[in-house]
Parts: structure tokens; sequence; C-alpha cells
């Protein structure tokens, strides 16, 4: 892979692999390239010929995708359970490369809807990419219009034999998501193309179903919960609501009970009640509260 030194004077927004160690940045070519997570229309780093396609040797670069000993994982918090999201969720996700005795590490990430667009200059990206690490971590449009992919800084991956980056993605309120992600394992050995390998997958996830836990005379019923997500309490908040005993319980998205809490009770038409949620795993819940007028089912995501 050859190497050459150049002063960065501003981010450039395109998926290129570009990797930085010791002071060098040591990229796939000159120019970088666009659209590189595998999505229909794009190629990886491999099929393009950049960082691999070859048979392995010191010459020829690198093997097809996924043929290295190295892998790439996507994992997120809370998790897509049986493939499946919920509307409108935050979830905090992790590319993870790993590759033992490569020290250069790279990804692209990106998620898109279900219509089967090539186009890369046309945005079909759905939900909201959130950086959460801007020293490792950016996105942008390789265009300067269409899709949009979150990949490294051209400091986020010189480290020795795996890499995690992380970011956010909101969940859009409806419809298949396709998201596709892959990385670079690179030697930096100053051999164009040598022994670096690219891993390359895909994941289709779908809204979650309802759960079949009714909201019984909800219209009559209504309450604020804050903050949601919710980290160590919530709160509960109701005025003009009918005095009397409030129960307030904790479902997981399977519908099994998980947590009951003390009765607490309405006082001059309002309701006023913080709840602690510390000690719940973090992931998604429904939580249920029950007056004498009703009930209200509400999502409630713990972080």
């Amino acid at each position: 892979m050859k190497t050459k030194n150049i002063v960065i004077t501003a981010v450039i927004a395109i998926p290129a692999f570009i990797l930085l160690t010791s002071g060098t940045l040591e990229t796939m070519d000159s120019n970088g390239k666009l659209a590189s997570s595998g999505a229909p229309g794009e190629s990886t780093c491999s099929q393009s010929g950049c960082h691999g396609s070859g048979n392995g040797s010191s010459s020829t670069g690198g093997l097809a995708d996924n043929a290295g000993p190295g892998s790439i994982t996507l994992t997120s918090t809370p998790s897509l359970t049986a493939n499946h999201y919920t509307p409108g969720a935050t979830y905090h996700m992790t590319v993870t490369v790993h590759e033992t005795g490569k020290s250069l590490f790279g990804f692209d990430f990106e998620a898109l809807d279900n219509s089967g667009n090539t186009n890369p200059m046309v945005n079909n990206a759905v939900g909201t990419i959130v950086i959460t690490d801007a020293v490792h971590t950016r996105m942008g449009q390789p265009f300067g219009t269409g899709r949009v992919t979150c990949t490294h800084q051209p400091s986020g991956g010189a480290v020795a034999n795996t890499a995690s980056f992380v970011f956010d993605w909101v969940a859009p309120s409806s419809g298949t998501v396709n998201m596709y992600y892959d990385g670079i394992a690179a030697n930096s050995d100053g051999l164009s193309n040598a022994g670096d390998n690219v891993y390359a997958h895909s994941l289709q996830i779908t809204p979650l179903a309802a759960t079949g836990i009714e909201q019984v005379n909800e219209k009559s019923l209504s309450f604020d919960m804050y903050p949601n997500p919710a980290t160590d309490q919530f709160t509960i908040v109701s005025s003009g609501i009918k005095d009397g005993p409030v129960n307030v319980s904790i479902y997981n998205m399977n519908g099994s009970l998980v947590r009951v809490y003390d009765t607490e009770d309405a006082v001059n038409g309002s309701f006023f009640h913080t709840y602690e949620s510390s000690s719940l795993p973090r992931g998604l819940y429904l939580l249920k509260a029950t007056s004498g007028e009703g009930t209200m089912t509400s999502r409630l995501m713990i972080h």
C-alpha cells in the first residue's frame, strides 16, 4: 500500500478508507473511493481492487471479501433481537473490525430502505445517524448528495489487531431497513494493497410487531413520562385525573412482567411520582399505568 504525507485542512465527507499511522496517511489510492459499503450500486474496497481481489501475495494485494482470517461485527444496545427494531428508538451501534497482526482499520456503514435503488446519488438512507465519537467517526454524503454514510476519521483506526467504532442510529417510524457495513484491515507495509483484507456483511431488520398488551380506555387516561430514554429514574405526571390509586408496572417486549412498583395516589386531580429504574437492564420495555379510569401503555427505553 503506497503512502504519502499530506496536510489535512478540512474533513472531506466521503466514505474512503483513509487510515493514519505515525503522521502518515495511507490511502486506498490518491483520490480515495466513494460509496464503498457494498450496498446496491456500490462496491467494497476489495471489489474495486484497491485493497483486495488479489491472491494475498506481497505484490498483488489482499484476498476477496471475507476470505481473510479476520472478521467484522455489528452490535447494538439495545439489541436488534430477532432482526427487529423499535420505531423511533435510538440504538448505540458498534462496528468492530478484527484481524490479528494488522495495525490499520476503517469501516463504512449505511442504513437504506428496501426500494432496491442502485444509484448512490439518490438518497434512500433511512433512520438518522448521530455521531457520538467525533474523534474516530464521521458521516457525510459521498457525492455531496445522495446516500448518507458513516465512516471513520483519518485518525480513527491506527491500533493493533482490533478497532471498534461507535455511533448512534435512530430508527425510522416504519419500513424494512437494510444495513450494509464493511471494514478494512491493513498492514501499512508500504506495498500496494499487499496483505490488506476486507470484511463485508449486511443485515435486514423490520419493525417490531405489536405485543398484544391492550390499552383500555386510554382516551380517558393521559400521562406524561420523562426522561425517555431513562437511566436511573423516570417520572410520570398527569393532571385532570380522578383521585385514587395508580398502579405502575414494567413488562419486557415479550409481554412478561418484570417489575411492579408500589401503588401511589392521585390527589386533587393530579399525579406526580418518580420511579427508580437503575436496577433494570438496558433495553426496551413496556410501561403500564392503571387507575380507576383505565390503562395507559407506553414504551420505555432504559440506557
